[in-house]
């Protein structure tokens, strides 16, 4: 992976600080108007957080996505696959999901309820636990 940003533990903090959200059964993901799907207050701000703390990353995430099959399809059940992802993994994925809901309108509220996000987001707090700097 190329050299990316460093991200601190406060930053990773400030993302896994959205964990209760995510997995809370009763959150609004989106309304739908007219056939457009709208994201929550929530997930939107979570969008923003994703980028102000640099956990995205550019790369070619077409290529990635297509190398690591396991992940290429969203209904795929890849807890185990993300409790054992390294930091790098979590951030390709995660930019993953993002640059392709551009394109697939609506797939990343279906990561979501299918608890991608929140298996993401409780590796990354594993991950802060053991490192001071990520």
């Amino acid at each position: 992976m190329p050299n990316h940003r460093v991200v601190t533990i406060e930053e990773i903090n400030k993302l896994v600080g959205y964990l209760e959200y995510f997995q809370d059964p009763n959150r609004v993901l989106f309304t739908e108007v007219n056939g457009y799907i709208l994201e929550s207050e929530e997930v939107s701000k979570f969008r923003r957080d994703l980028d102000d703390t640099g956990f995205l990353v550019v790369f070619d995430w077409t290529s990635w996505i297509n190398d690591n099959e396991v992940f290429r399809d969203i209904d795929n059940n890849i807890q185990e696959h993300i409790r054992n992802a390294d930091l790098d993994t979590l951030r390709q994925l995660m930019t993953s999901y993002i640059r392709g809901d551009r394109f697939n309108e609506g797939l990343f509220i279906h990561v979501i309820q299918k608890g991608h996000i929140s298996n993401i987001l409780l590796r990354l707090q594993e991950l802060g636990r053991y490192n001071d700097e990520l």
